[in-house]
């Protein structure tokens, strides 16, 4: 009878562990986030790129402009909100 606590410690954890990567889960596509940066900047597109930053999903987008200049920016991978343009 002692398990059965046991088990069910390791159930809770199990779906803590769940619950918290599923909050981190990307919602919008690469191509989405490389859209919307593409909206910010023209030019080529160098990379997409995901990535957390404190427990967010974002995607850094690197796009090289027609002067030769190379700009990052960083899309929320849920909202598809630019956090940050450069």
């Amino acid at each position: 009878m002692k398990q059965l606590p046991i088990v069910l410690v390791l159930l809770a954890c199990l779906s803590i562990s769940t619950s918290v990567s599923a909050a981190t889960a990307y919602t919008i596509e690469k191509q989405t986030a490389a859209n919307l940066a593409m909206q910010r900047f023209a030019g080529k597109l160098v990379s997409v790129d995901p990535e957390q930053r404190k427990d967010i999903p974002v995607y850094r987008v690197k796009i090289l402009d027609t002067h030769g200049g190379l700009h990052t920016v960083i899309i929320h991978g849920q909202t598809g909100d630019i956090i940050s343009a450069h």
